[in-house]
């Protein structure tokens, strides 16, 4: 593991997006994420039923995904780039809202069109996820409870529940 995996980043587009995932994740801000956006960005996660799209995607994307954790930082291991997209591969940990840990392990593409986000997708194991949150038996019901009754929609886009 790289601890400086996040200082090798080139693209100022990429940079842009760790700093706006800072920004959701400590304080729950949306708005630099929205700003990347395009009307036509696409933002996709292995723990989604379906895409978002455009800024207003963006913040409903960025919002669940915040709102299904009492606190969650992302940790850059890996950093790949081309002029038209960059890895980030990440360890992610923090609390659930009933207290216990989080950590699960992915990787996000980022498309670039020039400075702008064409698309974003999050590919994580939705199994391990679960099983941290249900106290390894891997079982969603098991974790039925978990996430208070603002954030259950949210358990569900982040992988957390079915």
């Amino acid at each position: 593991m790289a601890p400086d995996a996040e200082t090798q980043l080139a693209s100022a587009t990429a940079r842009r997006f760790v700093d706006a995932l800072r920004a959701v994740e400590q304080d729950g801000d949306t708005e630099p994420m929205a700003g990347l956006a395009t009307e036509d960005t696409r933002w996709t996660s292995s723990g989604a039923a379906h895409g978002s799209s455009g800024p207003d995607g963006a913040r409903q994307f960025w919002d669940a995904y915040r709102r299904a954790y009492a606190d969650i930082t992302s940790h850059f291991t890996t950093v790949t780039e081309t002029d038209e997209r960059a890895v980030l591969e990440w360890v992610s940990t923090g609390h659930h809202h009933d207290g216990r840990p989080v950590r699960y392990v992915g990787a996000t593409m980022i498309d670039f069109d020039g400075d702008a986000v064409r698309e974003v997708r999050l590919y994580f194991d939705t199994t391990a996820a679960r099983a941290v949150a249900t106290d390894g038996s891997g079982d969603a019901e098991a974790g039925e409870g978990m996430l208070d009754e603002s954030t259950a929609a949210s358990g569900a886009n982040s992988g957390l529940a079915s």
